[in-house]
Formats: structure tokens, sequence, C-alpha cells
């Protein structure tokens, strides 16, 4: 059944994914601080989505049927620097928008973090875990999630993605691919586990979730987990590149604003059960990312042209 779907966020990397994942199957109302993909049957929106009175008139004039409000600030430091910010972005904006779905009876999809824990502990978290954040992107991104919650129809995601940003802001894995491409040192760390899931799978997912009646909460990543410099060691298997600059460092090295948890794994065994998806694991993600590099079109990036010299 075609839907009215709002995206926040949409010209992210998941919001991207996104409008390629459901554009053909739905009508797609997008809204970020600047417009991105384009595509017959999406209708732009630019503006500030901290300014809850804009989204209140972007709701009433979209009347979405489901939001997937993937809209966050993703600079963690940045959010320890400036905690009213990542308040009205991750609190307010999130509190307003599920008000709205709620009072109409319409769903909402939030795109929550892996950092919601302390990482303390030595297994993948699952949902009933105890929620511990250490820093203010976590803590704000966390109060997100109970607005949603509380709705009828509202269901939180936490999740970490992988994949091509599209965009000026360099991803994680494209970050790791510039550095084995430059052969600039990469410090990866040894000791902070997580489970990536490419975006495109996330995107499949959601559109399982958009036709059904599944709500609450629910992780969403790879079926394993990774450190993060075991992921850079297998970033330079999949691209057939040399990893001699990679060095494994821990995280306890670092001095940075906001402190990081070691452990972000999660156990989908929650998901599994609802949904038939065949989740992949990490280094399958990884593949993903390669087999899509080879798709791409457009270059824009100098470090990617260099890659497709290279094969």
């Amino acid at each position: 059944m075609k839907m009215r779907v709002g995206i926040t966020g949409a010209s992210g990397m998941l919001g991207t994914a996104l409008i390629n994942e459901l554009g053909n199957e739905h009508e797609i109302f997008a809204t970020s601080r600047r417009k991105g993909r384009e595509k017959e049957g999406v209708q732009w929106d630019c503006f500030d989505l901290t300014n809850l009175q804009q989204i209140d008139r972007w709701l009433i004039k979209t009347s979405p049927d489901v939001v997937i409000h993937c809209a966050a600030i993703v600079n963690v430091d940045l959010c320890e620097e400036d905690i009213d910010l990542a308040t009205r972005m991750h609190f307010d904006t999130t509190k307003t928008i599920s008000n709205y779905l709620n009072c109409n009876n319409k769903k909402l999809i939030y795109i929550s973090t892996d950092s919601v824990f302390d990482g303390k502990k030595n297994r993948p978290y699952v949902e009933l875990d105890k929620t511990n954040p250490l820093n203010v992107y976590a803590k704000t991104k966390l109060l997100g999630e109970n607005s949603v919650l509380s709705m009828k129809d509202g269901l939180a995601l936490r999740t970490n993605i992988i994949g091509w940003s599209g965009a000026d802001n360099v991803t994680f894995a494209e970050w790791i691919l510039k550095g084995l491409i430059e052969n600039k040192p990469l410090t990866l760390f040894d000791d902070v586990m997580f489970s990536p899931l490419n975006v495109s799978d996330l995107s499949a997912i959601i559109n399982q979730i958009i036709g059904s009646s599944i709500s609450g909460l629910y992780h969403c990543a790879s079926k394993d987990c990774i450190s993060k410099y075991d992921f850079g060691i297998k970033m330079a298997e999949v691209f057939n590149m040399t990893s001699s600059n990679i060095k494994r460092i821990s995280v306890d090295e670092m001095a940075f604003k906001a402190e990081r948890p070691k452990n972000m794994a999660l156990d989908i065994k929650k998901i599994s059960s609802v949904l038939e998806y065949d989740f992949p694991n990490a280094v399958d993600s990884i593949k993903l990312m390669r087999c899509q590099f080879h798709n791409k079109d457009k270059l824009e990036n100098n470090y990617l042209k260099e890659l497709k010299e290279i094969g």
C-alpha cells in the first residue's frame, strides 16, 4: 500500500538510502537543512529542525502516515560542548514529532544509537539491559527514545551504520578507506566493539517495518561484532589494499571531550524473531560497500577516483 512517508535528516547517509529504497513505492516528504537526493515523488522542505513551529507546520502540511526520524548531531564531542543544541535536536524535536503523530494515530520510526550503554558488559547488549549513557549525545538520544516509546505506535531502532555518505562529511568507513588509499597513518581502537550494519540493509529493514504493526524498542545491527581495529583490517582485505599503515590503539589513550563506551555490540535476536530478513555479519556490510562502489556513477571525491583506478 502506498503511504505518505516523512523523512527527517533526509540529505544524510541514511536519509539518502531511504529515498532510494522507498521512493518507488511511497510518496516521500523529505526535510533537512539542505536539499539532498532529488527524485520523482520526493517533495523537499528545507528548514532548521530545532525550530519546533516549523516542524508542526511541516507535519500539518505533509500529513504523513509515518515519519522516519533520522536527523541527529553525529559529532559526539560537539554535543558535549553544546548541551542545549543536542537536547533541542534529539529530545525536543522528537517529542514534537511524537506528540503530533500519536494524536493523529500515525507511526514514528526513530533512529537511535548503540551508545546508550556504558559498555562495561562483555557480551552484546539486549533491549532489556539497563542503559547508562556516558556522554551528552547518548543521553539526549535516550531521552528521544523515551518520547517515542510512550506512543501507541512508536518504534526505536538502536543501530550503527556504515556506507557511502554521498555528502561532504566522510563517514567512519570512508575515513578508513581514504587513509588506506592515501597510505596515511590510521590509529584504530582495538578495545571498542561494535556491530556495524550497511545503510542499505537498514533501509530495506525499515521498508519492511513500514508495512508492519511492529512497535517498541529493537536493536538493529549486524549479527556479530568486531573491534574498530579489526574492522579497519577487514576494510583493507575486502578492498584489496595493504593494512600496514593501520596501528592499534586503546580508546583510553585518546583525550576526547565525550567519554565513549568500549562495548557497543548489539544482540539482534528480538528483531530477527519478528522480521524475515537475512541479517549480515560485519564483514558482509563491508563487502556490500565494495559492490556498491563499482555501481557508483558519480565520484565527487578524489580518493574515490583513485580507488576506481586501483579497481
